[in-house]
């Protein structure tokens, strides 16, 4: 008899165990995702050979500045900027600094020349910062005043953050030129990001729709305090990639005459920068950013083991047309899609990016971003910087140097440095919480404590 009982025992605690596993196994469990999120970023001091690396990715920053309004040319000798490139001058100056490749006082005068001229930035109708500057004088540059683009602000405010982090005692001069800007047309009420162009005279906004990057811009405003009233991510389809169920932004490419599709490049920043927060119990695989991050990663590596291509996708510059390529895991309809500017389909450019390897090196270290490294880590010319990449037919390389791609070099080598993400959680009590506590003298931008008496009124 006790034999039995015992027999009975041990089959319930097996059995119990088994439906714990299969909880944990399931694709649309909050086991799995939990589980699946935690990738083995790499930690610790760098060594000599990626110290020099950081010299090589500065050596870029160095070449390209403008001294007098302290702007870094987004592509090698060419005056212009993005507001996107405007953030990335933030963030590999701050970068830079914080792995001592500068002393501080270089430090300060770099930085002071660039607050200078985010002081006084031109706006655009709405009372945001544009598109595109002239990198030396710090004017619009062609229709730059015409458009805003959310995932450039969230850039910019991004950069701004991280440095008032690393170095809070430029935090109040940084908040003072954040309080100069209308934030009204840049986010929907409930807190949603929103893309801009002027338009027969008046301004027309959308919803920022690229899953990835409406991802990163909700988190980069989060930063400051802006809110979104729904948690809901962005409307997306579901390609499967080598098993691998990847979320690709939902729109028509015919529509919008802009790909659909899925690349590595914000999901990067978001772990590097900000960390992919652990999914909540009981929410769906697909919301989880950290779960469609492992996904891109396993769907690259899978093509490096069954087809034996290294893959690391991301949109990149040429230095020649088509000026840009959107290089994909998945966009339009076909996997592995590579899109040039206009268009056009074009394979033969699909590209070994250097901002994917460091990215992805950075955040998994597993032997397939080893083998990525190998080739990455020759992308260099330590007198310009790094390039873009190599091209995955014939092995040529993309010889065409950029301010993101540097800036992502040193992002993911502090990374490694600082043991995780650069960001914090959201700073409180700084110049702009003091100066929104007087009610009364509100600038009426739309800030995020401005928008809080109508959420309440709400019920929000």
């Amino acid at each position: 008899m006790l034999k039995t009982l015992t027999l009975i025992v041990s089959v319930v605690i097996a059995l119990g165990l088994v439906v714990l596993l299969g909880v944990m196994a399931r694709p649309d469990g909050a086991g799995s995702v939990w589980e699946r999120w935690q990738q083995q970023p790499r930690r610790g001091a760098l060594t000599e050979e990626q110290r020099q690396w950081a010299d090589v990715a500065w050596r870029y920053v160095q070449n390209n500045t403008q001294p007098g309004s302290g702007l870094v040319n987004g592509k090698d000798r060419y005056p212009v900027v993005s507001l996107w490139n405007i953030g990335d001058n933030l963030i590999a100056l701050t970068a830079a600094r914080r792995l001592d490749l500068i002393p501080q006082q270089e430090f300060d005068a770099r930085l002071s020349a660039l607050l200078t001229t985010l002081d006084r930035l031109p706006v655009t109708r709405i009372g945001a910062p544009g598109a595109l500057y002239d990198a030396v004088s710090g004017a619009f540059s062609q229709n730059g005043g015409t458009a805003g683009e959310a995932q450039g602000m969230a850039r910019l405010l991004v950069g701004m953050r991280f440095t008032a982090q690393s170095f809070p005692e430029y935090r109040t001069f940084l908040e003072r030129i954040a309080l100069r800007w209308n934030f009204c047309n840049l986010l929907t009420q409930d807190g949603q990001p929103l893309d801009g162009r002027e338009q027969n005279g008046a301004w027309r906004s959308a919803a920022a729709s690229d899953i990835g990057y409406a991802d990163y811009n909700g988190a980069a405003f989060g930063l400051w305090g802006f809110q979104r009233a729904s948690t809901r991510t962005a409307p997306f389809k579901t390609a499967v990639v080598y098993g691998e169920p990847l979320a690709v932004t939902a729109r028509d490419p015919r529509l919008t005459g802009t790909p659909a599709g899925i690349e590595s490049t914000p999901y990067l920043l978001t772990g590097l920068e900000m960390g992919w927060p652990a999914p909540h119990p009981g929410e769906a695989a697909d919301v989880s950013m950290a779960q469609r991050a492992q996904r891109l990663y396993q769907a690259q590596e899978t093509r490096w083991r069954r087809e034996k291509i290294l893959t690391a996708r991301a949109q990149y510059s040429r230095s020649t047309t088509p000026w840009e390529v959107y290089d994909s895991l998945f966009a339009n309809g076909y996997a592995w899609n590579t899109l040039a500017d206009d268009g056009r389909y074009a394979p033969e450019l699909a590209l070994l990016s250097t901002r994917a390897i460091f990215g992805l090196w950075a955040l998994w270290d597993t032997r397939y971003t080893d083998a990525l490294m190998q080739l990455g880590r020759l992308h260099q010319d330590e007198k310009r910087g790094w390039f873009e990449g190599r091209y995955e037919a014939s092995g040529g390389y993309n010889p065409t140097f950029t301010l993101t791609t540097n800036t992502v070099v040193l992002e993911a080598l502090l990374f490694k440095q600082n043991r995780g993400p650069l960001l914090q959680a959201p700073l409180n009590d700084g110049y702009l919480g003091v100066r929104m506590k007087d009610i009364f003298n509100w600038p009426g931008h739309c800030l995020p404590q401005e928008r809080l008496p109508l959420s309440s009124a709400k019920g929000g």
